[in-house]
């Protein structure tokens, strides 16, 4: 091979291999820094066990014992002054799994009330870069509510500086906002998680938090909306409930 073929040929492996470590380091941006290898869902370094659990079946409801629209708002709504968080009690749902959310409203609704970011972001799985959004620095005392139902989230109370450029929590404000679905993209396998009404995306969750839990809720800052503390939390849910009633829902 002369010369010049092979110096093109060891330029083009560059390119490739280049190309490469930039789909890693994007797909495992929000898995670092941590005890985790790279979003694995795997025992954290001083043995803390990863909440997996037995994939569930597609039919099975995401919220436990809702059987209404109603139901369904009442539990993913309330906020118990405490609870006991158990992460071993997680239920994951299977990659691809048709599961049926209680909040269904067609996709142009979510499109006329999202601007494009938000939409890719919640509706599309989308990742903003890290260091993207204000919210990670938010140290103010209220409550994070779904950018898409208006549904609470998470408490300022279990937020932390994670380091990783992305608003980082311990755990939800109460087990019925989440739901946990097995998530294979880029690569890796890691927990995603989203609110439990309309299914939106709002990040993952890794086994490498502080105590108490061991677990850091990694969010998109386009997926909640920040309430400081008095004020009153936004109208989208009476506004979708409403809207899914005059559908038929």
């Amino acid at each position: 091979m002369s010369k010049k073929y092979f110096y093109l040929a060891a330029v083009t492996v560059a390119v490739f291999l280049v190309s490469v470590g930039v789909i890693f380091a994007n797909g495992s941006a929000e898995t670092t820094p941590g005890a985790g290898s790279a979003g694995e869902a795997s025992p954290g370094a001083d043995g803390r066990a990863d909440a997996r659990t037995a994939a569930e079946p597609a039919g099975r409801p995401p919220i436990p014992g809702a059987g209404t629209l109603e139901e369904a708002i009442a539990a993913a709504t309330a906020v118990p002054a405490s609870w006991d968080y158990d992460p071993r009690a997680r239920l994951i749902f299977q990659e691809g799994a048709g599961i049926d959310y209680p909040l269904q409203v067609d996709e142009s609704v979510w499109a006329s009330r999202l601007d494009p970011f938000e939409y890719y972001v919640l509706r599309e799985k989308g990742t903003e870069r890290a260091f993207a959004s204000e919210m990670n620095s938010y140290k103010d005392r209220g409550i994070y509510y779904s950018r898409a139902t208006g549904q609470p989230l998470f408490s300022s109370a279990d937020k932390y500086d994670s380091g990783s450029g992305w608003p980082s929590f311990t755990r939800p404000i109460n087990p019925d906002a989440i739901v946990y679905v097995d998530d294979s993209s880029l690569f890796m396998r890691r927990i995603e998680v989203v609110d439990s009404l309309s299914g939106s995306h709002l990040g993952h969750v890794f086994p490498d938090g502080p105590a108490p839990t061991g677990q850091r809720y990694c969010i998109n800052g386009a997926s909640p909306i920040f309430v400081p503390e008095g004020q009153e939390p936004p109208p989208f849910l009476a506004e979708l409930r409403a809207l899914a009633q005059s559908t038929g829902q």
